[in-house]
């Protein structure tokens, strides 16, 4: 089974944020279970410029050592999650998709269409609300957690 992660419970993995052990608990199940686990390319554009101004402003790291730990940090991602990317007639898509408000969340669904997601998991569920009959189930961690552990 293919499985879109959505930024932002990546990011709450790599800077220990509020939802860390939701995170956590949700990773280690579905590689439990071996499912592909993907990001997107745009997420993983996201992430650099969040993880670098969290190195630079909490941290207080300075270059070359922010940049190493950058590296470093973001090679990591890149050998845990494959990358789903897109094609002009996929982007199209996510930017005319008027199901969603937030077009950055309208294309990411389109990426876990394109590549056969059969759900996309995140923390701002809100804003990937488009009907029950959607090509992608879209689930909080939380919610994808308890499916797998009553069921």
């Amino acid at each position: 089974m293919k499985v879109l992660i959505d930024t932002n419970i990546i990011l709450d993995l790599i800077l220990q944020r509020e939802q860390v052990d939701v995170a956590s608990k949700l990773i280690a199940l579905l590689r439990n279970q071996n499912h592909e686990i993907y990001m997107t390319e745009g997420g993983f554009y996201g992430m650099i410029y969040t993880v670098d101004n969290y190195l630079r402003k909490v941290m207080g790291l300075k270059k070359p050592e922010r940049t190493n730990t950058l590296r470093s940090i973001m090679a990591q991602v890149l050998n845990f999650f494959q990358v789903a990317g897109h094609d002009n007639k996929s982007l199209l898509e996510g930017v005319n998709n008027m199901a969603f408000t937030d077009i950055e969340d309208s294309c990411q669904y389109q990426a876990a269409i394109r590549i056969g997601c059969s759900h996309l998991l995140t923390f701002n569920i809100k804003d990937y609300f488009i009907g029950e009959d959607a090509p992608v189930k879209v689930l909080s961690p939380q919610q994808y957690l308890n499916l797998n552990v009553s069921g």
